[in-house]
């Protein structure tokens, strides 16, 4: 659904283009040129990681981002796609928000209301040193903002959304991705 068409009562801000209504060949580079776009790709639950990883290294290799910022995106988005199939429910998608044809910021969003932890979690990684003695370490719980926040060298957020389906109010956690050469 492109932002020009109607849409959901619920997502008037929206201004993504579904996965599904991109034409054949039209990869995320050429989807991505206008002054602001946003790609959105429906993740399903057992595969989501997977997916995202591959939407993200598309769109970033397209862009001619160098292979090490790909890497790093790939591991932020694998980890935060993992934590909303695990702790969250559906629906699950993938937002990859273009500016003049460059992948700028990256939401992964998914169907559940409530931040939680999540905010605090990413205000004490910005005051506090990670390491066991400050209790922020890559330990399983908390492991896949740390690194989000890591590897996007702290331009890491999470805030309430709307899901660009229409299916109602969601939450995304957000990252900064690396720039092309």
């Amino acid at each position: 659904m492109r932002a020009e068409q109607s849409v959901h009562k619920e997502a008037l801000h929206r201004t993504g283009v579904l996965e599904e209504e991109r034409r054949a060949g039209d990869g995320p580079r050429n989807s991505c040129r206008d002054a602001f776009r946003v790609l959105v790709t429906a993740l399903r639950p057992g595969s989501a990681s997977r997916a995202a990883r591959r939407a993200v290294r598309d769109t970033l290799a397209r862009a001619g981002v160098p292979e090490e910022g790909i890497g790093d995106a790939e591991i932020i988005v694998a980890e935060l796609a993992a934590n909303s199939e695990k702790h969250a429910r559906g629906p699950y998608e993938l937002r990859i928000h273009c500016l003049s044809g460059i992948p700028v910021w990256c939401e992964m969003v998914d169907g559940e209301r409530e931040l939680g932890e999540i905010p605090d979690l990413l205000a004490r990684l910005h005051t506090t040193p990670a390491g066991p003695e400050t209790g922020l370490s890559f330990a399983e719980s908390g492991r896949g903002l740390l690194l989000a926040h890591k590897l996007s060298d702290g331009h890491c957020y999470a805030y309430p959304t709307t899901m660009s389906s229409g299916a109602g109010a969601g939450k995304a956690v957000a990252f900064a991705l690396p720039a092309p050469v």
